[in-house]
């Protein structure tokens, strides 16, 4: 699968006014978005803790993670995202595409809705 960008508005979850449109890599072997620290800065994400990564090179670090609001192809609602290195690549996890609704469509290089899966074994 290539990669592809898509463009979503990633917004303070307290202040909607302070927003910005950015350039998402979709990286589903990422496990939560990653902003860089200086838009996280731009739109007052505070972090709200930590998360262990593992990096591509082996390396486990924690990031901070903040709650935010993002708006990606009609779709809307809140996530957690990770506040990367300054200049870092800003990317698009597999948590926030599933609480979206959105799968990889690889051959199209384009984001499409999802079924989700709500079954019980109680009868």
């Amino acid at each position: 699968m290539g990669t592809f960008r898509v463009d979503a508005t990633v917004a303070n979850l307290a202040e909607p006014s302070l927003r910005v449109t950015v350039a998402l890599l979709v990286d589903t072997g990422a496990t939560w978005t990653t902003l860089p620290d200086d838009i996280a800065a731009h739109i007052g994400a505070a972090p709200l803790g930590t998360r262990r990564v593992r990096l591509a090179d082996g390396r486990v670090e924690e990031w901070p993670a903040a709650a935010i609001y993002i708006i990606l192809d009609g779709h809307e609602g809140p996530t957690f995202c990770l506040i990367g290195p300054r200049g870092g690549p800003s990317l698009l996890g597999a948590v926030t595409l599933e609480e979206l609704g959105l799968a990889v469509d690889p051959a199209a290089r384009r984001l499409v809705p999802a079924t989700g899966y709500l079954m019980s074994l109680a009868v």
